[in-house]
Parts: C-alpha cells; sequence; structure tokens
C-alpha cells in the first residue's frame, strides 16, 4: 500500500536523518542553534521563503528536547481558544510552536507577551513575512529572529537526487534506465533550478515525475506546476507592483495590486510594502507620501474588504504619481560603508566629548543662534576625515520639498 503521509513530509529530517537538511537550513542547525540545543533556550522566530526548513528547524529543536512538553498551532487554523489552551498545558517551560505566526491578530500577540515574559514556556515560531512589519513591537522585543536562506540550486539538486535514490518506487519498480537518467540529468536540475529553492516543492515534483506514465505527461507536470507555483508567488505581482509605483505607473501600479488580490495575497502585504516604499523610493521629497501609506495601512486594518480596498487604491496611486527620491537608500548606504571603512580602529569611532557630556563647556546650543544653526563638528575626526574625501552621504535630490532641504544645507554648511 502506498504512503498516506506526502512524500515531502515523509522525508522531512528527523534527529535520526538530520543529514538531509540542505543548505542555510543545515548551518543554522549546526552553528546558530548549537547554543539553543545544550539549554540555553530563547524565543524564535524563524523567517524565510516557503519550504526552506523553518518548520523543520522547530520540529528538530522540539525532538532534541524530547522530555519537555510540546505542543504545535497554526496561526491560520487556531485562535485564541487553543493558544490559551497550549499555554496553560506547558506552564513550567513547555515548548510551544505557532506556525505562520504572522497571521496572528494583535489581540492574539498579546496573548503570548505574558508567557514571553515570564518563560512559562518557551515560544517557536515560523513566518514568511518579515517579523518587523507584522508582529507588535512588544513581540518583537522579546524574540530572537532567525533568517532562514533557501538552498542553493546546487545544493537543492544534491537534496533532489538523494531523496529519488531513496524513493520506495524507485527501490521497488525496475524503473526504465531511460527515465532514470532523465530525472538525473535533466528534470532535477531543472526543479532545483526553478523552484527557487522551495524544497517541499521540488519534492513534489519529483514524486510526481517518477509516477508520470510518459515523457510527455513528465513535461506537462513540470510546466503545469511551476506555472501554477510561480502565478501564486506574492513576490511576482508584489515585486511588480513596487517596479511600477517606481516608474510613476499607477495603472500599472494598481493591476498588479488587484492580481495579487485575486490570488489570495494579504492586502496588509501590499500596505506594508507602500510603507518602505514610501521612505525607499519618495523619501523627503514628499515626507506626506509616508504619511498617507500609515494612514491607508490603519485604514485598511479598521475597515476591511469589501470597502478597504479603497485605501489600498489611494496609497498605490499616490505614491506611483507623486515625485521619487531614493537619496535616503543612499544616504544609509554611505554611513554603512563608512562604519565599515573605519570597522579596524572603531574604539576610534566615538561622537566628539562636547556632543556627549551634559554641560560640556564647548558645545554651542544651536537654538542660542540666529536660525538656531551655528557650524560645529559632530562626526568623529575620523568619520569627518572619510566624508569629506567622499563627500556627504545625505544628498537631496532636486525632487519636490527635497530640493529646498538642498537649498539650506547648502546654505547652512557652504556645501
Amino acid at each position: 500500500m502506498f504512503q498516506i503521509t506526502p512524500w515531502a513530509d515523509a522525508l522531512r529530517p528527523t534527529l535520526q536523518t538530520v543529514e538531509n537538511l540542505a543548505g542555510h537550513a543545515q548551518r543554522l542547525w549546526e552553528q546558530d542553534l548549537k547554543a539553543w540545543k545544550s539549554g540555553r533556550r530563547a524565543h524564535l522566530v524563524f523567517w524565510g521563503p516557503p519550504g526552506c526548513g523553518k518548520t523543520t528547524l522547530a520540529l528538530l529543536l522540539a525532538e532534541s528536547q524530547a522530555q519537555t512538553p510540546f505542543k504545535q498551532l497554526s496561526a491560520v487554523r487556531d485562535g485564541m481558544g487553543e493558544i490559551k489552551k497550549a499555554i496553560e498545558a506547558l506552564h513550567g517551560g513547555g515548548l510551544l510552536f505557532i506556525d505562520e505566526i504572522h497571521r496572528l491578530t494583535r489581540p492574539q500577540q498579546d496573548l503570548l507577551l505574558p508567557t514571553l515574559e515570564s518563560g512559562a514556556c518557551w515560544l517557536l515560531a515560523a513566518t514568511t513575512e518579515n517579523p518587523a512589519g507584522v508582529l507588535s513591537p512588544a513581540i518583537l522585543s522579546r524574540v530572537r529572529t532567525l533568517r532562514v536562506h533557501p538552498p542553493k540550486p546546487a545544493e537543492l539538486e544534491s537534496l533532489l537526487a538523494r531523496a529519488l535514490s531513496g524513493h520506495p518506487l524507485f527501490a521497488s519498480m525496475a524503473l526504465e534506465s531511460e527515465k532514470i537518467e532523465r530525472m538525473k540529468t535533466h528534470w532535477i536540475p531543472t526543479i532545483a533550478e526553478r523552484c527557487e529553492g522551495d524544497v517541499r516543492l521540488g519534492l513534489n515534483l519529483v514524486e510526481g515525475l517518477i509516477s508520470a506514465s510518459s515523457e510527455e505527461a513528465e513535461k506537462d507536470l513540470v510546466a503545469g506546476q511551476l506555472r501554477a507555483w510561480t502565478s501564486k508567488s506574492h513576490y511576482d505581482y508584489a515585486s511588480a507592483m513596487i517596479k511600477s509605483m517606481r516608474g510613476s505607473d499607477p495603472d500599472a501600479a494598481l493591476f498588479y495590486a488587484h492580481a495579487a488580490l485575486s490570488s489570495g495575497e494579504d492586502p496588509l502585504f501590499l500596505l506594508r510594502r507602500c510603507i518602505i516604499f514610501a521612505s525607499e523610493d519618495i523619501g523627503n521629497a514628499d515626507p506626506s507620501a509616508l504619511r498617507i501609506a500609515l494612514d491607508c495601512f490603519e485604514a485598511f486594518e479598521k475597515v476591511g474588504f469589501p470597502e478597504g480596498r479603497y485605501a489600498i487604491a489611494q496609497a498605490i496611486c499616490y505614491l506611483s504619481s507623486t515625485v521619487k527620491s531614493n537619496r535616503l537608500l543612499i544616504a544609509l548606504e554611505s554611513v554603512e560603508s563608512w562604519w565599515k571603512a573605519e570597522s579596524h580602529v572603531r574604539e576610534n569611532v566615538t561622537p566628539p566629548q562636547h556632543i556627549v557630556l551634559k554641560g560640556h563647556e564647548k558645545y554651542r546650543y544651536p537654538h542660542n543662534f540666529p536660525g538656531s544653526f551655528i557650524r560645529d563638528q559632530y562626526l568623529p575626526k575620523n568619520i569627518e576625515a572619510l566624508r569629506n574625501r567622499l563627500g556627504a552621504a545625505y544628498r537631496p535630490s532636486d525632487e519636490g520639498v527635497e530640493s529646498r532641504l538642498k537649498e539650506r544645507l547648502k546654505t547652512l554648511w557652504n556645501k
């Protein structure tokens, strides 16, 4: 009788088969989680794309603590009642794993706070969304986020090849040598290259190919699965929406937003992207853009579908239509390069004493001078020298409000 458990789940690594972890997940298990396994626990949130090993790592940690009570929940399926019951059952130091934690509402997240503070039980969680955008500040301050990157194509190809050799049908049925060769030299490399590190998708495709009755059926399966998977990938539509807003095409941006929503995308995910865009791609050229993006996010939270669509449309159309500037991004990258450039002498990267020590006699209070400004040195000397050589980090554009900032800074600093 063929196995009931999906093959991808049946192949999920355990402590006995942990060598089957692929890529970055394997390195996290062997290095970053070493202290946790030895008893120095922390609340952990695993963040990464589908099929990269987030749930597997959480289950491995639970398995490594075999004497510790363990409960597994899904934020898609389980509500307040199930969370309360799990916390009560684990009170005293158990492990609680919440999959898709980004789906928890703020009241549900608040329910976890007393547990996180007291250590009554330890939280393990998985999410495909950036925790900074989906979890409350109170939760974020109490957990450690571990980014899980998908395996590289070569790493995934190796895993799929091993899985193929171990499949029940591979061992029990005399597969044609021509098919075996086609699987190894063509299909597995193709899958590994095109499914973007999604191990689950890769394994499901390999299993489907083993059962395919003809070479034509194999082609249809791979083409159909990868096309369907791509259409479901919110990153495609979200990326197209962002690029259209950056290109000042509100029609295109709104079209891709609609396509994403029609495919089941979380509306708040799109609105969070709008908030990021307002600072990254517009910035001080139009400071009101960030306020509008935040207001539209809040409006959708309060109204929901279907009327909340108007807030989404308002944010997208305004951000697409207004002036653009990426000078904040450039400024951040510049100061990051300054920090890296002086990494070997960071003990000298300290602010001048007169702007650190309270009441220092050399500090000149800008508001005591005309225009609330007086030229002074605020950067450490070695960083000031770096700026003099490379130029300012923040260089306002000639767009919108930023053009006024540019003129003001030029007048103040004569640069």
